[in-house]
């Protein structure tokens, strides 16, 4: 079986867990969609591009709303990202822009006013990502929406500068 072969029966199964239709995979295999449909259920915006001044503020308004998650609780967060196919596809996602990395760290914070079922991931990487080579991105937020142990959908937020 050749590489297309292989990536149109990993797509497959995805489809047969639910997270995109069968229909939307054939036309990911064949590459007619865009990469937003790949994260499947999850959305992506892009946040409005922001001067390091802006970034900062920003960082404050999400200590506002956001806590930093604690060891256990992290422990806890990565457990429902890994054994969530939603979870799994936010991680792809990060993966297709190049913010999975070992230079970019990721720091997990918590939404108590949802009883600690909202989270957020956020990575930073010292060089501008994304899968555009025309606008790059110094950091990503993943909110994480979950229900009981599985995660339901995700949101990625992109910052950067122009």
């Amino acid at each position: 079986m050749n590489i297309t072969g292989n990536w149109y029966l990993i797509l497959r199964t995805i489809a047969a867990m639910g997270a995109v239709s069968v229909g939307v995979v054939g036309a990911i295999a064949i590459g007619t969609f865009p990469l937003p449909i790949l994260v499947a259920q999850g959305r992506t915006t892009e946040s409005p591009h922001l001067t390091h001044q802006s970034l900062k503020q920003n960082r404050a308004a999400l200590s506002e709303e956001w806590r930093l998650a604690t060891e256990d609780e992290a422990h806890d967060q990565w457990a429902y990202i890994l054994n969530s196919p939603m979870g799994i596809a936010a991680l792809n996602q990060l993966a297709i822009e190049g913010f999975i990395s070992p230079l970019c760290p990721k720091t997990l914070y918590i939404n108590d006013r949802f009883g600690g079922f909202q989270s957020l991931m956020m990575v930073e990487c010292p060089d501008r990502r994304g899968a555009s080579i025309a606008v790059g991105y110094d950091e990503v937020h993943v909110i994480f929406n979950r229900f009981e142990d599985n995660i339901e959908g995700f949101e990625i937020r992109r910052f950067g500068e122009r």
